[in-house]
């Protein structure tokens, strides 16, 4: 019995440890339309304090297979959560990184991230020629959210704040919420239990 007990308690402690890794997700980058780039916000919580130029912006750490990014806006209403978009964020690759950078996005010159407090909010859609599209599905598939840092003004990583993380969405599947893969759990153990019983 107490097996059993030490089981279910590593498993919820899993599922815990997923829960807050889930909670700095504060980006999803989605490539799911060819030659197509759509950025945009989740419910993700800023992980930290920290305020600086909107003409520096934030960058999406390894987001580019190599350097170079040539975009066109679509719509883009992406801002800091608690700010006013100024409807027209930029989109850039500075410095030979494989960041991207977005700059330019709020209402004011100024971005600001409250630690526990939602990061961001809307999305912006950017249009992007073959190579670029092919550029993105080259980089990586998460990382981390840098601000401010554009590696142009701002180049040195301590001089930035991490404020969550960007996902890629791979495919327009739902991710199952931690309840429901707890219950898929609990059902599990219980149809064991009556299988030994057989």
């Amino acid at each position: 019995m107490k097996f059993k007990f030490l089981k279910m308690a590593f498993a919820g402690l899993v599922l815990g440890v997923s829960s807050f890794a889930n909670s700095a997700l504060i980006l999803l980058v989605d490539l799911t339309v060819e030659n197509q780039l759509t950025i945009s916000a989740t419910s993700g919580l800023s992980l930290a304090t920290v305020s600086g130029s909107d003409n520096v912006g934030f960058s999406l750490m390894d987001l580019l297979g190599s350097p170079g990014f040539i975009g066109t806006l679509v719509s883009g209403s992406l801002t800091s959560a608690n700010q006013t978009s100024d409807g027209s964020p930029i989109l850039s690759n500075f410095g030979g990184s494989n960041n991207l950078n977005v700059w330019s996005f709020t209402g004011d010159q100024f971005m600001t991230f409250t630690a526990g407090s939602l990061a961001f909010s809307g999305q912006v859609i950017t249009n992007v020629d073959a190579a670029t599209y092919a550029n993105l599905l080259a980089g990586q598939i998460s990382g981390d959210v840098l601000a401010p840092f554009d590696n142009l003004i701002v180049t040195d990583e301590s001089q930035a704040s991490l404020i969550g993380t960007w996902q890629r969405v791979v495919q327009d599947v739902p991710e199952p919420s931690t309840l429901a893969i707890f219950a898929l759990g609990l059902m599990g153990l219980a149809s064991r239990r009556f299988m030994k019983k057989s």
